[in-house]
């Protein structure tokens, strides 16, 4: 294991922004449709999803530390960098959206003459389900409050910042760089 992991600011392809707001169009919205707001939540996606990241890598005592310098990622440590790919607003469940965001990381080492990664791999969350008829009502409540105070989107970057970290981690111990038990 290199001494650090430099996470980059997440980035959103711009294809992705493109194909969001065209679904917009056609009424499926992730996205405002206010182009402001459209700005400041793809904004907030990208801080709250780096910092997602990092709190995930930590609490899988990885060395993690977000780099926002423009200087190049120190030689004592790998860079860490995600790419938002799809902002799919799923279908409608039972009312609510059940959106699936996507993310591609790749993981190069900062030492390697060529900054070309090791590791790239995909990961996606989709917000879970509504509560179907078989829920408690506390549950259904839960959901509504959650819902209305934008938590479901928090939880969704959770989701996707913790699959970032556990298939990371699932790579470092497939190639023997982190023991199962570290």
């Amino acid at each position: 294991m290199p001494s650090r992991i430099y996470i980059l600011p997440v980035k959103i392809d711009p294809a992705a922004i493109a194909d969001a707001k065209r679904k917009n169009e056609e009424g499926i919205s992730i996205l405002p449709a206010d182009e402001e707001e459209s700005k400041k939540k793809l904004a907030d996606l990208k801080t709250d999803l780096t910092a997602a990241i990092l709190e995930k890598m930590k609490d899988a005592e990885l060395p993690a530390q977000i780099w926002t310098s423009s200087s190049p990622v120190p030689a004592d440590g790998w860079k860490l960098e995600g790419n938002v790919v799809n902002l799919d607003p799923g279908k409608k469940v039972i009312g609510t959206d059940n959106p699936v965001v996507g993310i591609v990381i790749s993981v190069a080492d900062a030492t390697h003459p060529i900054d070309q990664p090791f590791l790239v791999y995909n990961c996606s969350a989709k917000a879970k389900m509504s509560p179907g008829p078989g829920i408690s009502p506390f549950a259904k409540v839960g959901n509504m409050i959650a819902k209305g105070t934008g938590l479901q989107e928090s939880m969704q970057v959770g989701r996707l910042a913790g699959s970032v970290a556990e298939q990371f981690g699932e790579a470092m111990e497939k190639h023997g760089i982190k023991k199962k038990d570290d």
